[in-house]
């Protein structure tokens, strides 16, 4: 009994030559059998030129677990039966490898800068963090100072709406 490697994810074909001979040799019919415990799988087999068969085994993970199996070439002749060879089918699952991306966002860190800035009138650290202005006192200029709700109100002759609610609005955070 000779061991044959199948895959059991994937089709697979056997071919056989079969010599049949005798007075008067009537037509065949050739199948293969695979032995399972409680179940008995039948394939039958196509007939080619010059006695060659051949079988073809559909994927069978679905049906089958890894392993060995025996499988029995059957013949039948008018109404004669024939198993001429027994073989052990070992069957195994095709190497299959699957990947997938991983992708993981970089923590951000803080980025703390320290610098001496030297000016005429000051020499003091300035520290930066994440932030493109630096500030201005420190470099020895004078800080710009925005114009109060107030001023901007009395530059205008003509008041708005807008203007109403942004002068109560400072008076509220005042409190």
């Amino acid at each position: 009994m000779s061991t044959i490697d199948l895959l059991l994810d994937e089709e697979n074909e056997l071919t056989f030559q079969i010599n049949i001979e005798g007075n008067s040799p009537g037509a065949a019919k050739c199948r293969l059998m695979l032995e399972n415990k409680g179940l008995n799988l039948l394939f039958e087999a196509n007939s080619h030129t010059k006695g060659e068969i051949s079988v073809v085994l559909p994927p069978l993970a679905h049906v089958l677990k890894e392993g060995e199996y025996d499988m029995k070439l059957e013949v039948v002749v008018d109404d004669k039966f024939f198993e001429p060879l027994t073989l052990t089918g070992n069957f195994e699952k095709n190497v299959r490898v699957t990947a997938e991306a991983v992708v993981r966002k970089p923590t951000r860190k803080q980025t703390n800068v320290t610098a001496n800035i030297l000016s005429e009138e000051a020499s003091a650290p300035i520290r930066v963090k994440n932030s493109k202005t630096i500030n201005r006192e420190v470099l020895g200029e004078a800080p710009k100072k925005r114009p109060s709700v107030k001023e901007n109100v009395k530059k205008r002759k003509n008041i708005s709406d807008k203007d109403i609610l942004k002068l109560i609005e400072a008076i509220q955070n005042k409190k």
